[in-house]
């Protein structure tokens, strides 16, 4: 009886390291404005891909990558503290009303509608203010989406709206290329594998930079031989049932390409 019960503790033990066992995700941002961007794509593995709304190559990009299996989030323009004239087309701001500001985020959900969830693009100020956020999660929960928010700001409300609303949520650990260096990128690469390690998962934040190209190209094909998982972002949430929506609508995007 103590051995049957020894080996069902380690295989409790085995099920449990492997179900949360060194996997990292690893976002692209800024999808959707320059061709360069299919180089990122183009890469054997299973990155996750933040579009921006409204964007010139936007809804082409998504599709790409979306028919390639590849996850699909919308980078959700957001007011921040400064530098608001960057955020470029469909962004939320802290004075429009709540029709004003669910039918601008609505407009971004039908134009990237292979969205699987949300991250924020910029929104220091916005993602401080729970009646914003809860407006976002509220549309979020309507549509089986989660929130990965990319901690522009410590005072963060994204998480704690979200847990209101029953929306998932994931947070950043690591921004892979805020110094455009390749050497930089590498560094912030062996972070996100400590952290993996030790917390059993994390989330990097990159962009389609030529250096992270050429990082992430040399890279990723060592991290199985590192004890490293690469998924898709919505493996390390519970978001199943959007990835099935998100294959029906490539399904019925190829069938009316093909009519």
């Amino acid at each position: 009886m103590r051995t049957h019960t020894f080996f069902i503790g380690i295989l409790c033990l085995l099920f449990n390291s492997s179900a949360l066992a060194n996997k990292i995700a690893i976002v692209i941002d800024d999808i959707g404005y320059k061709t360069t961007d299919q180089k990122m794509l183009a890469l054997d593995a299973p990155l996750t891909f933040a579009v921006l709304p409204h964007t010139p190559m936007g809804y082409e990009y998504a599709y790409l990558a979306a028919q390639k299996q590849r996850d699909v989030i919308i980078h959700l323009p957001m007011q921040a503290d400064t530098n608001n004239h960057l955020l470029g087309a469909g962004a939320l701001m802290s004075q429009m009303n709540k029709l004003e500001y669910q039918t601008t985020l609505l407009s971004a959900l039908e134009d990237i509608p292979f969205a699987v969830g949300i991250n924020n693009h910029m929104g220091s100020k916005l993602t401080r203010m729970d009646k914003p956020m809860g407006w976002t999660m509220e549309l979020l929960r309507q549509h089986n989406m989660f929130f990965l928010d990319s901690k522009t700001t410590k005072q963060s409300r994204v998480a704690d709206v979200a847990s209101e609303f029953g929306v998932e949520t994931l947070e950043r650990s690591v921004f892979l290329d805020h110094y455009k260096s390749t050497k930089s990128i590498r560094i912030q690469m062996k972070r996100l594998i400590k952290l993996a390690k030790k917390n059993g998962q994390a989330v990097a934040i990159g962009h389609p930079y030529p250096e992270t190209y050429e990082v992430l190209k040399q890279l990723l094909p060592q991290l199985k031989h590192l004890g490293i998982e690469l998924v898709p972002l919505s493996d390390l949430v519970e978001a199943e049932s959007r990835r099935l929506e998100i294959a029906r609508k490539v399904k019925e995007k190829d069938a009316q390409d093909s009519e």
